[in-house]
């Protein structure tokens, strides 16, 4: 993070930029030293992605969430049904893959048979 905040600052100070540069606002020029940029850091920061995979789906001993039921393995009466059930972050906005589990996790609670299993082939780039 200090080498971050001080690279930043580094390329903002670059004459090119002048034009562009209005002043730091954050975390400001009187956070200076290695220990206030780390304050701020504690302080300050969040992440700026989307939250997910806290509470992994799958079978593995690192499992969560049931992938048949969705329930909270050794967990009575609770199902989760969110982006925290992913496995591994999606490269793009969760919105779309969190809908495709709650509508899969719908049809599980019904009791809603599965589709058949299609291993079609999918885009590699590069290949």
């Amino acid at each position: 993070w200090i080498e971050a905040i001080r690279q930043a600052r580094h390329i903002m100070e670059q004459p090119a930029l002048e034009s562009m540069n209005a002043g730091e606002t954050s975390p400001g020029p009187s956070v200076s030293t290695d220990e206030e940029i780390l304050d701020w850091v504690r302080k300050d920061a969040e992440t700026a992605l989307h939250p997910s995979c806290t509470a992994k789906m799958g079978t593995d001993e690192m499992s969560v969430v049931d992938p048949e039921t969705m329930k909270v393995h050794g967990v009575e009466g609770l199902r989760v049904v969110d982006a925290s059930v992913f496995p591994y972050v999606t490269n793009g906005n969760i919105y779309a893959p969190v809908m495709m589990v709650a509508e899969r996790a719908a049809d599980l609670i019904i009791g809603k048979g599965t589709l058949p299993a299609d291993h079609s082939e999918f885009y590699v780039h590069g290949k």
